[in-house]
């Protein structure tokens, strides 16, 4: 249902790494930045270090640094060098809260139309896209209902999910009953029911190559209701996070919601998009009608995250050190590292060891309003919308312009039928502050 991805160094110790020049492995970083759009400080230099050397294996070159002109000219090698760094890692209903609302929204739209067209892009193994039709034929709605595309750029992964079979380890979240009803029993794991295959189609394809969106969008037959795209922003580089929201925001229909990761909440920007449920949105309407605005809006970076305006000020902060601070108006923000730590626990899917990390936080400085919002999107995620509510109410008061914080709220008030206070809220984030 998501991918997380690790470096291999976790299962081979660094020290065991044959040492290769400096300036290699930076040019190596580099193809892995323009092919696949990671970061190479993310998944580790490790991590791509050992996978030039099973590269180097599979193309029988005699050094790395002859590896490179191959990596560029043989696909096969250069498939084989993104599998050694992807590593998927998911399973069945990762964040139970989450697929409520998928399949709420989803029954909405067969009410109005006779099918729903969804991606899953990554699908790791095919845990997401298996977990979203289980879903909708619990619901009672039939295969012709819907249709799920999944792509992920690991062929392995695709492979793996085509076949249907699950190991133990994907069924952490799911009950016996379920399970028994809609997975077989098999010598090598837990074999999906066909019926929930069948709706089903598996691509291998990388989401940054213009070509694959130009394929997606013509099977999409008008765009997609739904697109889950969750913890792969996260490890990609500023430039390939901007073109990969591009190409998201294209697919979609105009009134199309995107699921991404806990973590992602601070990456998406808020000034295009707005919330609408746990880890859910919708593409602002402004940001429709004028796609000249919004793509201005992402090359320049017009709205930063909370994460990059920390980082930002900090440095700022540092290069002018013999500025006074008593003439200080900026509002307290929390550290990378604490930052980075949240992150790493909301894709892990450890949600509430996420939201202790930021409490903790919070009690030595509550007026941190990045982890202040962070902390209720957790809340949303678990379900917890009146905690989450009490804490983006906070962060609105020490920071008015808070525009994700106002969103947020407006889809509380939403939730329970309070139009006026949605009204309010969101006519405030339009204002870019309060002006009620």
């Amino acid at each position: 249902m998501t991918t997380n991805y690790y470096s291999s160094s976790a299962q081979h110790p660094p020290e065991q790494t044959p040492t290769i020049n400096a300036n290699t492995v930076s040019r190596l970083a580099e193809i892995v930045s323009r092919t696949i759009g990671f970061d190479p400080e993310r998944i580790g230099l490790n991590s791509i270090i050992r996978a030039a050397h099973e590269a180097q294996a599979y193309s029988k070159v005699s050094t790395i640094e002859a590896l490179e002109n191959q990596l560029i000219d043989d696909p096969k090698c250069r498939q084989l060098f993104t599998e050694s760094i992807v590593v998927p890692e998911s399973w069945l209903f990762r964040e139970p809260k989450v697929f409520q609302h998928i399949n709420t929204l989803l029954c909405q739209r067969l009410q109005k139309q006779s099918e729903v067209m969804m991606l899953s892009a990554p699908c790791a193994n095919g845990e997401e896209a298996c977990s979203i039709a289980l879903s909708l034929l619990e619901s009672g709605h039939s295969q012709n209902q819907f249709h799920i595309i999944a792509t992920d750029i690991s062929r392995h992964a695709v492979k793996q999910a085509r076949s249907g079979l699950f190991s133990e380890n994907a069924f952490r979240t799911i009950d016996e009953t379920r399970k028994k009803k809609w997975f077989s029993s098999m010598p090598k794991g837990w074999q999906v029911a066909p019926e929930i295959q069948e709706t089903i189609e598996f691509l291998d394809r990388n989401l940054l190559d213009p070509s694959t969106a130009n394929e997606l969008t013509q099977k999409a037959r008008g765009g997609f209701d739904l697109i889950c795209c969750r913890n792969l922003l996260v490890y990609f580089t500023k430039p390939a996070r901007k073109t990969l929201i591009q190409t998201l925001a294209r697919l979609l229909k105009p009134d199309g919601e995107l699921v991404i990761g806990a973590a992602e909440t601070v990456i998406l920007p808020t000034c295009d998009w707005e919330p609408t449920g746990p880890l859910t949105f919708r593409l602002r309407k402004q940001a429709i009608e004028s796609p000249l605005v919004q793509q201005e809006s992402i090359q320049g970076n017009t709205h930063k995250s909370p994460i990059q305006t920390q980082v930002e000020s900090s440095q700022f902060r540092h290069a002018n050190s013999t500025i006074s601070s008593g003439n200080t108006t900026g509002i307290p923000t929390a550290s990378p590292e604490i930052f980075r730590e949240v992150e790493a626990l909301a894709n892990a899917g450890d949600i509430e060891n996420a939201i202790r990390l930021c409490q903790e936080s919070l009690r030595i400085n509550g007026a941190q309003t990045d982890l202040l919002y962070t902390l209720a999107i957790l809340h949303q995620t678990a379900g917890d919308f009146e905690i989450s509510e009490k804490l983006l109410e906070k962060a609105v008061y020490l920071e008015p312009r808070h525009e994700g914080a106002l969103l947020s709220l407006a889809l509380i008030a939403k939730r329970r039928g309070d139009t006026t206070a949605e009204r309010r809220y969101r006519r405030s984030a339009s204002f870019g502050g309060l002006h009620s």
